[in-house]
């Protein structure tokens, strides 16, 4: 009995000691993969129900444009589009472009993209890209970040296509 209280006690310590020194030891294998994939809190796949609410619990200062499937927003210093399916009754999101005042240095920048949104940057002629979602592709050309659901773009270029 006395073993079995010894044996238990190390155990305990020594699960102790891994938390401390590696605390990711204990999350989920799920949540070490999650990546983020939205900017400032609008995401591809969002309705537009959820964006009106995203919107007024943030307090963005945000209005309609021209059309009624696309909505601009002033957020800490970026102007943001987020533009919608309006042939679809829900209007779900399929793009979120953010145009940043003050990007800094290129490279800096990319670094901290690909630290918020846990995904490795691509190189390309037009500037950076990076996957961060099923089907969403980010893109930073050193001055916007373009957020898109390339599904749901394409549908729409080829719905387009057929007018």
């Amino acid at each position: 009995m006395k073993v079995a209280i010894v044996v238990a006690g190390l155990i305990v310590v020594a699960v102790a000691a891994l938390v401390a020194i590696q605390p990711s030891f204990l999350k989920p294998a799920s949540l070490a993969l999650v990546k983020k994939s939205d900017i400032f809190g609008f995401s591809p796949g969002m309705t537009f129900e959820e964006t009106s609410k995203l919107v007024n619990q943030r307090h963005y200062l945000c209005r309609p444009s021209r059309n009624a499937s696309t909505l601009e927003c002033d957020i800490n210093g970026a102007n943001v589009t987020v533009e919608s399916d309006e042939a679809d009754a829900r209007r779900p999101i399929w793009r979120v472009n953010a145009t940043l005042n003050n990007p800094g240095k290129q490279d800096a920048a990319v670094k901290s993209i690909s630290d918020q949104f846990n995904a490795q940057a691509i190189k390309d002629r037009e500037g950076w890209t990076w996957i961060v979602g099923r089907g969403l592709k980010l893109s930073y050309d050193g001055l916007a970040l373009n957020l898109v659901d390339e599904a749901a773009e394409a549908r729409l270029r080829k719905a387009e296509a057929k007018r």
